[in-house]
């Protein structure tokens, strides 16, 4: 893949994981009842917002090179 490519695809991966982040506050004061704990539900968001942003950040840094 092309450099420039590559810090795309690593700031869509970071865009994305704000967008999981911020709807998953905002759905924990205005949503509806939950199907699954709430410590299942955290533990999720939490894991693909961290995955995101790292995966991003390695992109982006892969891309730069």
């Amino acid at each position: 893949m092309k450099k420039e490519t590559l810090k795309e695809i690593g700031k869509g991966l970071i865009a994305f994981s704000n967008l999981i982040g911020g709807f998953s506050i905002i759905n924990s004061f205005f949503g509806v009842t939950h199907n699954a704990p709430v410590g299942v539900t955290a533990f999720i968001v939490f894991y693909i917002v961290i995955a995101g942003y790292t995966t991003g950040a390695i992109l982006i840094n892969k891309g730069a090179d």
